[in-house]
């Protein structure tokens, strides 16, 4: 579907296939805030990073409110020991987390990324990832992904810890 819409060939990289304890773990990580938990995955992630190169790497910031009701941001936290993040996307508050909506609310949310000033700055020719911590439909990695093809890469990539 993604390469339909946005004529790209999937470049999404997972560890993990979604299953219950995976649900579990971001249950007690994101949704009670047992932000140490986010190092539980830190030597799988960098066996990862390790042998995949990205000349820029960032990732899916938190929201404004989640950010404010957590006190830490859940994907910055995974993976800021492992990668030199750059943080070059702001996310606008949704009407509700994505954890609420079902499969068909979620395809139709609407953008809710903007790319900060400094990513002009960056050579169009670089190679990007883009970090999540859970795949579930590609909503919102692809509209972050489409922030970068829109400012002009071509040489973008994910990755989250599941999927």
């Amino acid at each position: 579907m993604w390469e339909e819409k946005y004529q790209i060939i999937n470049c999404h990289q997972s560890l993990f296939e979604y299953n219950q304890f995976i649900h579990s773990y971001f249950k007690l990580y994101k949704r009670y805030g047992d932000v140490l938990l986010a190092r539980l995955f830190y030597q799988d992630i960098k066996s990862w990073a390790l042998t995949n190169q990205f000349d820029v790497v960032t990732y899916i910031p938190a929201s404004p409110s989640h950010l404010q009701a957590r006190g830490f941001d859940p994907v910055y936290e995974l993976y800021s020991d492992i990668f030199d993040l750059v943080p070059l996307l702001i996310k606008s508050d949704a009407d509700k987390p994505q954890a609420q909506k079902n499969r068909w609310e979620r395809l139709q949310t609407p953008q809710t990324f903007s790319a900060i000033p400094e990513l002009t700055e960056i050579q169009k020719d670089k190679r990007i990832l883009i970090l999540d911590d859970i795949y579930t439909t590609g909503r919102t990695l692809m509209y972050a992904h489409d922030i970068f093809l829109r400012a002009g890469f071509q040489n973008i990539s994910t990755f989250s810890l599941s999927r």
